[in-house]
């Protein structure tokens, strides 16, 4: 059997890479752009109602989201951290920065995870490219 040229996503969509992560980000599907993905804030429909691609495409893919919604949890608690202890020199107070560092950290993954969630399929489809039976024939492209 001879070895299948594989089509890199972007190509065979006709959008950027960026594109496709973005679309993630702002809660759209990441290969047609359509909305409706999310029915509500931390569930997410197992396959795009418009252009029927399966969001979780392999097993374990949930580690994928999971590990960039703790990333930037982490980033972001870092951030205020930061800004807060730069704010504070000379006289740092510790239960005020406390307090400012559980905001990100308790609420962040709770208001990312949607975000994350799609992300990560854009960036699993820059990594591994779109098979044409995974989507409607009219959104596969090439």
């Amino acid at each position: 059997m001879a070895p299948v040229d594989e089509i890199p996503t972007h190509v065979r969509l006709g959008v950027s890479q960026s594109r496709l992560i973005l679309r993630g980000v702002f809660h759209r599907c990441p290969v047609c752009g359509a909305r409706g993905s999310i029915v509500k804030w931390m569930w997410i429909r197992a396959r795009c109602p418009t252009c029927d691609l399966g969001f979780q495409r392999i097993e374990g893919q949930q580690i994928g989201y999971i590990g960039l919604n703790t990333i930037l949890c982490f980033s972001l608690t870092f951030v205020v951290l930061l800004v807060g202890t730069i704010i504070m020199i000379p006289d740092i107070r510790s239960v005020p920065l406390l307090i400012a560092a559980l905001i990100p950290a308790g609420l962040g993954p709770l208001v990312f995870l949607p975000s994350c969630r799609l992300a990560w399929v854009g960036i699993d489809l820059i990594m591994r490219p779109l098979r044409p039976d995974e989507v409607d024939p009219r959104f596969a492209g090439r």
